[in-house]
């Protein structure tokens, strides 16, 4: 390997931890701000970097908080930039750690139990940005890119479900795959989430109850 690509590897390295340092202290500041609360100046304190490198990289408050829920849904430690406007679901599904063990689950119950078991976890990450998210939604940009991350999961649900309904014991007897994905996308969601994370229920009893609901209300029985 040459001086100049250990030299460019070291660089793309360097820059790419300080990205997601700086992701890492947005999270933190938009959960325990909110989206006003937050300055950009605030998580450049944070992430140890100047004000002005967070404006270069991310532009604006409403885009860094995409690319904090971005990170938040496939993990902190995994982020990378953001993929270039426009670009498929199915490009990115692949990134996912656990879409290539829902593809290889034998059974529709065995999907359904991948999806729901990695579906929690990053419920669990995306829970604590949900106020931040619902005090953009008073920006322009806040609102499109709300639009267009709800747009994004119910794709991604679909491509989920779709995968289930051909596995064996797919979907229950008159069970569409438009109707299973909306009753996937209600009870599958931060604010469920964090409803019963409210209530005091731990992340395994929650995963289990998403778990059991989501069986009994889509797939098919064993009889």
């Amino acid at each position: 390997m040459s001086t100049t690509t250990t030299r460019t590897g070291t660089r793309a390295e360097r820059a790419l931890a300080t990205r997601r340092r700086m992701v890492q202290a947005a999270y933190e500041t938009f959960a325990a701000e909110g989206f006003l609360g937050t300055t950009m100046a605030a998580v450049a304190k944070r992430a140890g970097v100047a004000a002005p490198t967070m404006y270069y990289t991310f532009g604006t408050k409403v885009a860094l908080l995409g690319e904090t829920l971005g990170a938040a849904i496939v993990g902190f430690d995994q982020w990378r930039a953001p993929p270039p406007e426009p670009f498929e679901i199915a490009d990115l599904l692949p990134v996912h750690s656990w879409w290539a063990d829902l593809l290889a689950a034998p059974t529709a119950r065995d999907a359904l139990g991948v999806f729901v078991a990695q579906g929690t976890d990053i419920l669990k990450r995306v829970g604590p940005l949900v106020p931040a998210l619902h005090g953009a939604s008073g920006d322009p940009e806040g609102q499109e890119m709300a639009r267009v991350s709800e747009e994004r999961r119910v794709e991604t649900y679909r491509a989920v479900v779709d995968v289930i309904a051909t596995k064996p014991r797919g979907l229950r007897r008159g069970m569409t795959v438009e109707t299973a994905t909306d009753i996937m996308l209600v009870i599958l969601s931060a604010e469920a989430y964090q409803g019963f994370a409210a209530r005091g229920w731990t992340h395994e009893r929650t995963k289990r109850y998403f778990t059991s609901l989501l069986t009994e209300q889509v797939l098919a029985t064993a009889d």
